[in-house]
C-alpha cells in the first residue's frame, strides 16, 4: 500500500488544480484508462527539466466517474457533493469527473504538465477548470490571515486522511472535497482589522486564536471545523492555496479526510445558521463557485489498471 505522492506532504509554492469532465459515451473506460497510464511518464519527462523542483501529484475520481470507468466495487464512502444553500449563502455542486492535483516549486513546470494532460485526454474528455495557485505572503490567504493553522502533522495527519481497514480494498486512499472561492477583497478591506479578527477568530499579525468572549460564535475558527456530538474536533488536512489576479482572486479549498462526511460537517456548520442564528461570517466576504467530492485511490490501485 502506497499513498499518492501529493496526498500527505506539506504544501509547495505552486500548484495546479485540474478538473476534467469525461465524454459521455459507452466506450469511455476503454478510451480513458489506457491514456491514464501515460501520466507518470509525462510527469517524469517534465521533471527532467529540474529534478530539484519536487513535483508531486495525485489523481482522484468522482462518484459518477467511478461508475463510468471501473468495474470494481466503489469506495465505501464515495458520494456526490451535495449542494447546500441558505439565505444568500450557496455551496454549489458542479461538474467534474476526474481531479488532478500537481504541486512543485515551479509554476512553469506545473503548467507544462497541465498542458500535457489537456493534450493527452483531448480525445475523450474536456477540462472543466484549471486553476493555477501560488504561495501568498508565506502561508496566508489573500484576506491576509494565516491559513491551515490547525492542520494535523505526521501520524495524526495520516490517521485523519487515509482510509484504513474499514475499507480494505482502498486502504491508503483518501477522500477529497474541492471548492473554489472568489473573495470580495474590497468589501473585506473596508473592515477594521479588529472586525476582521472577529470574523476569523484569530489575530491578523500574530496569528493567535482569540479566547473567551473575544471570539464570537460566528468566527471562522469555530464554524470552519468538523466536530463530533461532544464538540471535539474531527481533524482533516487542508492544502488550500490562493489563486488569481487583480480582477478575480480567491482560494482553492481542498480538504482531505478518511471520509467525506468530515468535511461535510464543517461545511454545514459554515453555511447553515445554528439555533442562535450564527453562521460563518466569512461567507459574507467570499463565495463558493464550485463543489465536488473525489476519491484518490492508493497508488497500488492505479498501478493495477
Amino acid at each position: 500500500m502506497f499513498t499518492q505522492s501529493a496526498m500527505l506532504t506539506d504544501g509547495s509554492p505552486f500548484a495546479d488544480f485540474i478538473t476534467i469532465t469525461l465524454n459521455d459515451n459507452e466506450a469511455i473506460s476503454e478510451q480513458f484508462l489506457p491514456l491514464l497510464k501515460h501520466v507518470p511518464a509525462l510527469i517524469k519527462t517534465v521533471n527532467q527539466a529540474d529534478s530539484s523542483c519536487n513535483i508531486e501529484w495525485l489523481i482522484a475520481f468522482s462518484d459518477s466517474a467511478w461508475d463510468k470507468l471501473f468495474n470494481t466495487e466503489k469506495p465505501a464512502a464515495l458520494v456526490p457533493f451535495t449542494e447546500m444553500k441558505e439565505a444568500n449563502r450557496h455551496f454549489p455542486a458542479t461538474v467534474g469527473d476526474v481531479f488532478i492535483f500537481i504541486k512543485s516549486s515551479r509554476m512553469d513546470l506545473n503548467f507544462r504538465i497541465a498542458k500535457g494532460l489537456v493534450d493527452l485526454f483531448a480525445s475523450c474528455a474536456t477540462v472543466s477548470e484549471d486553476i493555477q495557485c501560488y504561495e501568498y505572503l508565506k502561508d496566508r490567504d489573500m484576506i491576509d490571515f494565516v491559513d491551515g493553522t490547525e492542520n494535523p502533522t505526521d501520524q495524526a495527519r495520516a490517521k485523519a486522511v487515509l482510509v484504513g481497514a474499514e475499507d480494505p480494498a482502498y486502504q491508503g486512499g483518501s477522500y477529497i472535497t474541492l471548492q473554489r472561492y472568489i473573495h470580495d477583497l474590497n468589501k473585506w478591506n473596508d473592515l477594521k482589522i479588529s472586525q476582521q479578527e472577529q470574523v476569523i477568530g484569530r489575530t491578523k499579525v500574530e496569528n493567535i486564536e482569540l479566547t473567551g468572549a473575544e471570539k464570537p460564535a460566528y468566527a471562522h475558527v469555530n464554524k470552519g471545523k468538523a466536530t463530533d456530538a461532544d464538540g471535539k474536533e474531527i481533524p482533516m488536512y487542508r492544502q488550500n492555496m490562493p489563486y488569481g489576479n487583480a480582477i478575480e482572486h480567491g482560494s482553492m479549498f481542498i480538504g482531505f479526510a478518511n471520509t467525506p462526511e468530515v468535511v461535510n460537517i464543517a461545511l454545514r456548520k459554515m453555511i447553515y445558521a445554528d439555533s442562535d442564528g450564527h453562521y460563518d461570517h466569512l461567507l459574507d466576504y467570499t463565495r463558493a463557485v464550485t463543489g465536488g467530492i473525489f476519491f484518490a485511490p492508493p497508488a497500488s490501485f492505479l498501478n493495477s489498471l
